[in-house]
């Protein structure tokens, strides 16, 4: 593990407090300049260029300094990006996991119930507070039993008749 400014793909705590982060839209984004392959190139040139060759240039300090600032930034950036990537795959993934866990005991559970109820002499009163678990888990065997009864009464309706 790692230190949370410096993360390492895997690390589960990411500390980018330093970091002034922006939210925008997605319309504004598809309107911002791209940076192009040898950037870095032209940005060392600036900043290493020396004061007074950069003042013949008419180039501003403030905006030199501007610029070492936005790159650094970016650099920084670029660092923590891989460990928070890997920190979203994980936390999608780990909810995957807890979702499948939850449906698949939501499964046993309504199977349980309806079990229950059916031998239960007032298995309705059993089963009537878990309505909404079992209209949730067997909601998809109706939908396909009435499709199929409608597809069957389709078929019967097109099917030619003995002459």
């Amino acid at each position: 593990m790692s230190d949370s400014k410096h993360p390492q793909p895997g690390d589960r705590s990411i500390d980018v407090t330093d970091l002034d982060l922006v939210d925008i839209t997605p319309d504004h984004i598809a309107r911002l300049s791209k940076l192009r392959d040898g950037y870095a190139s032209a940005i060392k040139a600036i900043l290493l260029a020396d004061p007074a060759v950069r003042q013949r240039a008419g180039l501003s300090e403030i905006e030199v300094a501007e610029l070492g600032a936005d790159w650094e930034t970016s650099k920084r950036i670029d660092e923590v990006v891989p460990a928070v990537e890997k920190l979203l795959e994980l936390l999608h993934e780990t909810r995957l996991m807890r979702n499948h866990a939850i449906a698949f005991r939501l499964g046993e559970m309504a199977h349980q119930v309806r079990r229950r109820a059916d031998r239960l002499p007032n298995g309705t009163e059993v089963a009537a507070p878990f309505e909404p678990l079992l209209a949730y888990h067997f909601a998809v065997g109706q939908k396909i039993a009435a499709m199929r009864e409608k597809n069957k009464k389709a078929a019967e309706k097109t099917k030619p008749s003995p002459a």
